[in-house]
């Protein structure tokens, strides 16, 4: 594989007005969620998806990205995308071996697993603005992929 995505969380200071309990996340915080799809030799992203609310699983928000839309034109053959278990296993996305309900993972599975999960995305800390209608998650969408152009471009001219 030559991609690896995985999913975050964005914090909100605050419960949204806009749908509000829909931000509410497993970790009992309300956040926006974002979907990044990253070279993992230089961490470049790629490919994201922004603007769900934190409650979404991952393998939904999977969906809004264009490698799931269009993997069979982005990835030429034999090529795949390292994901975690909350993504769906397709012929073009592994993701890690899952313990057996009567055993355990073999050595070479649980390697796999180990050196699949190395490159994991950390949030960004909490956004200190209030989400209260549409245009203000518009607001907060844009301010993020801001975030990922300068992440881009710092790994570029560094």
């Amino acid at each position: 594989g030559f991609l690896a995505i995985d999913g975050s969380t964005m914090d909100l200071f605050t419960k949204p007005g806009y749908f509000g309990e829909t931000f509410y996340d497993r970790k009992s915080k309300y956040s926006l969620g974002c979907q990044a799809v990253i070279l993992p030799h230089n961490l470049l992203i790629v490919d994201y998806s922004l603007g769900h609310p934190g409650s979404v699983h991952d393998a939904f928000a999977f969906r809004s990205t264009h490698l799931y839309e269009e993997h069979a034109d982005l990835l030429p053959d034999g090529y795949w995308v390292w994901a975690d278990s909350a993504y769906p296993l397709e012929p073009w996305c592994i993701a890690p071996f899952k313990k057996p309900h009567n055993g355990q993972l073999t050595k070479d599975q649980k390697s796999f697993n180990y050196h699949l999960s190395k490159g994991r995305f950390q949030s960004l800390r909490e956004l200190q603005f209030r989400i209260k209608d549409e245009k203000d998650l518009e607001f907060a969408v844009q301010w993020i992929k801001c975030c990922i152009i300068l992440h881009n471009m710092i790994i570029r001219f560094e």
